[in-house]
């Protein structure tokens, strides 16, 4: 009977090792290698590739961190900066030409809170930035959060929910400094809300 018991004990203890080991060579790969800022960015660009991220351009610096998933998609052009974090417990999406400055990141998952305090329960939930966006520094996104096209947000800003498109945001949460009026998103905007104003 001890034996028996044991053995159900062991069994987990040996599947935690073995996930954790497999779960730590990936990371060492493309933290620790590809992160290296040793490691060339074609070759990092290369490495991310063949992990299986969805990586469509050369221009990730190092120090970066991929954790959770593979389902990140970054976009043609957009650079991202040293030092940034990315949590894909659910899928990050990043568009095209947009700029990731150094610290930012990108969370995807939480826990709730109820009356008794914090659910130990994960939840998460999908995190998209649109193209010709720019983040500064150590800007930090929350899970559900979809960043519009042509989007400047402040360094040092939470988005805590969803930014419109053709906008500057700054603060702690983010909120609406300006628009940017000649930008794409706004013009696209504005065509679309003088099509439902006009006279038939």
């Amino acid at each position: 009977m001890n034996s028996m018991a044991e053995a159900v004990g062991i069994r987990p203890l040996v599947r935690s090792i073995v996930q954790d080991l497999s779960w730590g060579f990936r990371s060492f790969i493309t933290n620790s290698i590809a992160g290296s800022p040793l490691c060339p960015r074609a070759v990092r660009y290369a490495i991310l590739r063949l992990r299986g991220f969805d990586v469509r351009t050369p221009k990730v610096q190092s120090r970066c961190t991929f954790t959770g998933s593979r389902d990140i998609h970054i976009g043609a052009r957009t650079s991202v900066n040293v030092w940034c974090y990315f949590e894909a417990v659910a899928p990050i999406r990043i568009g095209e030409d947009s700029h990731i400055a150094m610290f930012t990141t990108i969370i995807t998952s939480s826990h709730g809170v109820g009356p008794a305090g914090i659910d130990h329960t994960r939840v998460s939930a999908p995190v998209t930035i649109g193209d010709r966006c720019w983040l500064g520094a150590h800007v930090t996104v929350l899970p559900g959060v979809t960043i519009g096209d042509d989007v400047i947000v402040a360094a040092g800003a939470v988005v805590t929910r969803d930014l419109a498109g053709g906008a500057v945001y700054g603060g702690v949460p983010a909120r609406l400094i300006r628009t940017l009026d000649e930008s794409p998103a706004a013009r696209s905007r504005a065509g679309a809300e003088g099509q439902l104003t006009a006279p038939s």
